[in-house]
C-alpha cells in the first residue's frame, strides 16, 4: 500500500487543468460582467480556476509566483499591456502557459497576436488546449513582450493620457506634433548585433510585435523570430513625424532614409540616464547609462486556437 501512494503522489499531474486569473480591476476596460463571462466559460467547459484579485502590482506579481510553482495549465492575463507583462515575466522559460483576456485601452500586445480584441474570441484561445512559443526580451532587468520606445511615443503617451484613442489620422497627425515638440534631442549610440552608428533620434522604437499605443509601427513583425525591429529617425530634421504617424496610421507608411527601420538581436544604448523609457504600456525612468536589450526566442508558451496541442508544444526545445 505504501509503495502505491508514493506511486501515485509522484505521477499525478498536480492541477493540469487548473487556471489562474491575474483580473486587474483598474484595467480600461473592465467590468465586472466581463469576469462573470469570462469564469461562465471556464465552469461550462468544467475548467478549474482560480482567482487573483491584487491591490496592487507587487502584490499580482507575489500572487503569480506562488501561482505558477503550483505548476497551474496556463496563468490569464485579464487586462491591459502593463497586466499581460506582469504575467510573462514569470512565464518565461517554464511550462505554465500565458493567456490573455484583453481588457486595456489599447491592448497592443493582444492585437498583435490575435487580431482585434474579441472576448469571445479570447475565450476559445484559452480553452483551446493548444499553445505556441512566443519570443521576449530583456531591457535592465525587465521584461519586454511587445515594445519599448524612447521620445516620439512616451510623449505621445502621456498626451494622449485619459483621452480616447483618435479615431482619425488628423488627430494622431495633430498629438504626434506636440508630442515631437516636447522631445529633447540627444546623441545616442546605438549598437545593433555587428553594426553601431550614432544618431540624435526624436523617434526610437524598439518591436518585437506590431503595436505600440495602438498604432502598426511595423509591417510584420514576427513574434518567434528571435530578433526586433529597431526604428528611428536619422535626427537630421527632415523627419516630419506628424505626418509619420498619420501614415503608420492608415498603415500606409514605407520607411525610408528619413526615418529607417532595421532588425536586431541584441541592441545596445547610450547615454540613456534620465530619460523616459515606454515598456509595454508603462512608462520606468532610466536609471542607467546604457540599456542593453536582447531578445530570447521561443520562451514563452502562449495559448493559440491554431497551433498544436499544448502537451506537444510542451516538450519542443
Amino acid at each position: 500500500m505504501t509503495y502505491r501512494r508514493h506511486q501515485y503522489q509522484r505521477f499525478r499531474p498536480a492541477n493540469r487543468n487548473t487556471l489562474y486569473l491575474v483580473v486587474n480591476k483598474a484595467a480600461f476596460g473592465y467590468h465586472p460582467r466581463k469576469i462573470d463571462s469570462l469564469i461562465a466559460d471556464l465552469k461550462k467547459a468544467n475548467r478549474e480556476y482560480h482567482l487573483i484579485d491584487a491591490d496592487s502590482p507587487a502584490n499580482a506579481s507575489a500572487q503569480v509566483r506562488q501561482a505558477v510553482n503550483r505548476h497551474p495549465e496556463g496563468v490569464i492575463a485579464c487586462g491591459g499591456d502593463g497586466t499581460v507583462n506582469l504575467v510573462a515575466q514569470h512565464l518565461a522559460r517554464l511550462s505554465p502557459i500565458l493567456g490573455i483576456y484583453p481588457l486595456g485601452k489599447f491592448n497592443n500586445i493582444y492585437k498583435s497576436l490575435y487580431g482585434e480584441p474579441d472576448s469571445d474570441r479570447a475565450i476559445k484561445h484559452i480553452l483551446s488546449g493548444k499553445a505556441r512559443r512566443i519570443d521576449h526580451a530583456l531591457v535592465d532587468g525587465k521584461l519586454v513582450l511587445g515594445s519599448l520606445a524612447l521620445g516620439l511615443i512616451p510623449e505621445l503617451n502621456e498626451i494622449i493620457g485619459t483621452r480616447r484613442i483618435p479615431r482619425f489620422g488628423i488627430t494622431w497627425s495633430r498629438y504626434a506634433s506636440q508630442a515631437a515638440a516636447r522631445v529633447q534631442q540627444t546623441p545616442i549610440s546605438i549598437k545593433m548585433d555587428a553594426f553601431q552608428f550614432d544618431i540624435a533620434p526624436r523617434l526610437l522604437n524598439i518591436n518585437l510585435l506590431t503595436y505600440t499605443l495602438g498604432l502598426p509601427m511595423t509591417g510584420a513583425s514576427l513574434d518567434d523570430d528571435g530578433k526586433a525591429e529597431v526604428i528611428f529617425d536619422v535626427g537630421d530634421g527632415k523627419a516630419i513625424l506628424s505626418g509619420y504617424i498619420r501614415m503608420i496610421f492608415k498603415k500606409k507608411y514605407i520607411y525610408s532614409d528619413e526615418i529607417r527601420i532595421y532588425r536586431g538581436h541584441k541592441i545596445l544604448l547610450t547615454p540613456m540616464q534620465g530619460k523616459n523609457l515606454y515598456l509595454d504600456g508603462e512608462i520606468f525612468p532610466v536609471k542607467s547609462e546604457s540599456l542593453a536589450i536582447e531578445v530570447f526566442e521561443k520562451k514563452i508558451r502562449l495559448f493559440d486556437l491554431e497551433a498544436r496541442p499544448a502537451k506537444e508544444s510542451a516538450v519542443d526545445e
